[in-house]
């Protein structure tokens, strides 16, 4: 058991130094943002108490808060996030699928199960995200196609996370 929370402690970290480090810098036409550190909430195991992912998420989004001096704005989309992850799962998985321990990665859970899960979650955060940073819908298509073309960056570099990290030994 400390194994997984060591592992879990360690993803978060490299989640966190990859975003504040790298991708809070990309900024591509002011439409492209990718939030990559929501992928650590996304790869929680499945069986993890739901008031554990709300933690985990609140701590995450906190940590990003405080690098990006932003406070309470990423805490709130990822605590949002981690809130509607079990209800996304039990919608998109019937119970012969999970097993206990599994991941829900592209490997242990297919292509179509997964893609559809990372869209659900990703587009969520990224849409909570950035309608509470103009707290307006004034520009309420300008600030939608920014957070769609920020999921689906984000989408990308958690395709592209799922074939570094999590390959058949992380089963």
């Amino acid at each position: 058991m400390s194994k997984r929370i060591l592992t879990h402690v360690l993803q978060s970290i490299l989640f966190i130094a990859a975003q504040v480090l790298i991708f809070n810098h990309i900024n591509l036409g002011g439409y492209v943002n990718p939030y990559i550190y929501i992928i650590f909430i996304l790869m929680l195991p499945l069986e993890l108490p739901g008031w554990l992912v709300l933690i985990n998420g609140f701590l995450l989004g906190l940590t990003i808060d405080i690098f990006t001096h932003v406070p309470g704005l990423h805490a709130s989309a990822t605590v949002f996030t981690a809130f509607i992850r079990p209800f996304i799962i039990n919608r998109i998985t019937t119970n012969k699928e999970i097993e206990p321990g599994i991941r829900p990665s592209l490997l242990n859970m297919g292509q179509r199960w997964f893609l559809l899960y990372a869209i659900l979650m990703i587009t969520s955060h990224h849409i909570i995200l950035f309608f509470l940073e103009v707290l307006s819908f004034k520009q309420f298509f300008n600030t939608l196609s920014q957070a769609l073309l920020s999921s689906l960056t984000t989408l990308v570099l958690a395709y592209i996370s799922q074939y570094l990290f999590y390959s058949k030994r992380s089963k």
